[in-house]
């Protein structure tokens, strides 16, 4: 399964702006699934969450490695029930089709959408 993310661009300051959360959609014990990043400007910060009680570990977070001059894998794990905010370096991980594909897989045998509910932010500054 892939989830195509729509990122938030913030375009002025002491503005409020409403953050849209791309929720995880795979259901099966121990799936991985795939998101997929178009905006991958250098100062994007991508949230991952959940807040599944249901969870019984964490969620393994992998970026693809890059298919440029500084690709690399980029990856760790997020504590159940928790949100990390991440700052990437795109140049590690922006594909030659310019996208970034974050695999999130949960551990423990956890169902993304119903033990995690889990899911993706993407926040652009440019105001």
């Amino acid at each position: 399964m892939a989830v195509a993310v729509t990122e938030t661009i913030i375009t002025d300051r002491n503005e409020v702006t409403v953050v849209t959360s791309n929720a995880a959609t795979a259901n099966v014990d121990g799936t991985a699934e795939v998101f997929t990043l178009s905006n991958t400007k250098a100062n994007m910060l991508i949230v991952i969450g959940g807040a599944g009680s249901a969870a019984v570990a964490g969620i393994d977070y992998s970026f693809a490695a890059g298919e440029f001059w500084n690709g690399k894998v980029l990856s760790g794990t997020i504590a159940k029930n928790t949100e990390a905010v991440l700052c990437v370096d795109t140049a590690n991980c922006k594909q030659a089709d310019g996208t970034i594909e974050l695999t999130l897989t949960p551990n423990g045998g956890d169902k993304l959408l119903t033990d995690h509910a889990a899911y993706v932010k993407v926040i652009e500054n440019v105001g």
